[in-house]
């Protein structure tokens, strides 16, 4: 007996075998049915022969055949201001934007201002992200990639035209870091005026929705007061362009003071350009815990505070403009905009922000606080490669002239231009250029 159990054994090992390599099936002979051995191994052929016929079917987007109407993102785009100046107080005169586009399955490539805008489908919002300080190309181009994956991932079933504002944020050495932020501070400021006008550019029946982190949103703060007609770095901006647009803002981790945005203050006319305004608050942000230490004018961060009452009074009717979600659990102490794009709850209320409006969007609490923290990576990368090839050099953008009356100061000659340039394309060559293939 435990001779023909072991020779039947044998037969179904041997048979197996034979029917993952075979693509025809036969006949299993069973010798010994009542064997518990020869059970278990008839288990195990018919979940293989299971696996080799699931792996034969087709590859089908089983979300392709839930949502037919789905429009999908055909990619970003990404503007710098390397190239720029970038001395805070000299009020630009021209307007040179270096622009790249991103497709979703294909590497990033040069293109000029006149390619974005012909590109940017007019019906749909525009989602215009603005990174913080001491950001580097490469991390800049990171926060790029998986932030229009989390956007895209929240919501596909509806366009979206996507910008990345790039500015040098990550070149100025002093020994105190409090003054490098100083610096960056001024910085923030002056590309505001970069950002008004690359607004401008953008279709007039697209609804914009600004959202910048940490010095970003000093940058929409400076833009915006600037669009308003204040002044930025005593710069004014000529009241013949712009124009009435549908503009609204998203503030994370916002690295301004709180009073700020309210009547008289340093952007006291920003407000007066949104139909209405996302405050992302956390509480235990340690970065901006320590912000009023940077210097005697700086006081508490506008995330850690939020809208206060008193600011609320001195906004008046503006203050129902202005919108919070408390993210103090969800994020905790770290500063880091990672930690906002890896929520996918989150990533739905500001898909829902970007495309519907105001409406109650900042007004609803995350219902699963103890949300799962997924990685959102890019569709067309693995998730141990971040950074999107490219083949330089830069294109020739094309360039927007405006040359106000207003404006009284010279702007510095070509000659003297900015080191940040030539900076800026050998960090694009090293950082953007395909990895070199392993032997």
């Amino acid at each position: 007996m435990r001779f023909r159990q072991r020779n039947s054994i044998i037969i179904f090992r041997t048979m197996s075998k034979w029917i993952q390599s075979g693509p025809i099936m036969t006949c299993l002979l069973v010798v010994c049915r009542k064997s518990s051995h020869v059970i278990q191994q008839l288990e195990r052929i018919s979940i293989r022969i299971l696996a080799i016929l699931l792996c034969s079917l087709p590859a089908t987007d089983l979300f392709a055949q839930a949502c037919t109407n789905c429009s999908n993102g055909e990619g970003y785009w990404v503007v710098s201001t390397y190239a720029m100046p970038q001395t805070p107080g000299v009020c630009p005169k021209s307007f040179n934007y270096r622009c790249y586009f991103k497709p979703v399955n294909g590497p990033m490539r040069p293109g000029s201002m006149s390619e974005m805008q012909a590109s940017l489908n007019p019906t749909a919002p525009t989602c215009m992200f603005v990174h913080g300080s001491f950001v580097n190309i490469d991390h800049a181009l990171n926060e790029a990639r998986f932030t229009y994956s989390w956007l895209r991932n929240s919501n596909r079933c509806n366009p979206l035209n996507m910008i990345f504002f790039i500015w040098p944020s990550d070149d100025i050495d002093t020994l105190l870091p409090s003054l490098s932020v100083v610096q960056n501070g001024f910085r923030a400021d002056h590309n505001g005026i970069y950002l008004a006008h690359l607004v401008d550019c953008l279709p007039a029946t697209s609804s914009i929705c600004l959202m910048g982190h940490s010095h970003g949103t000093r940058v929409i703060a400076s833009s915006l007061h600037y669009r308003g007609g204040g002044a930025v770095l005593n710069c004014v901006k000529p009241p013949c362009s712009g124009g009435c647009r549908t503009i609204r803002a998203i503030f994370a981790a916002a690295a301004i003071n709180h009073e700020w945005l309210t009547p008289n203050e340093k952007f006291g006319r920003a407000l007066s350009q949104v139909r209405c305004m996302l405050t992302l608050v956390n509480r235990k942000d340690v970065a901006l815990i320590v912000y009023p230490l940077v210097g005697p004018s700086y006081g508490r961060a506008l995330s850690t505070t939020g809208t206060t009452m008193f600011d609320r009074r001195k906004l008046g009717p503006y203050a129902n403009k202005v919108q919070e979600i408390d993210l103090t659990f969800e994020v905790g102490f770290r500063h880091a905009w990672a930690m906002y794009y890896s929520n996918p709850d989150l990533g739905r209320e500001i898909a829902c922000y970007i495309n519907r409006g105001c409406g109650n969007a900042g007004m609803q609490v995350l219902k699963d606080q103890n949300h799962e923290v997924y990685s959102a990576a890019p569709d067309d990368a693995p998730a141990d490669e971040y950074h999107a090839p490219i083949v330089l050099p830069l294109p020739d953008s094309h360039r927007i002239s405006v040359e106000p009356d207003e404006l009284q100061q010279d702007e510095k000659s070509s000659e003297d231009k900015p080191t940040v340039t030539a900076l800026f394309d050998l960090q694009m060559e090293k950082s953007l250029a395909p990895p070199a293939t392993q032997k």
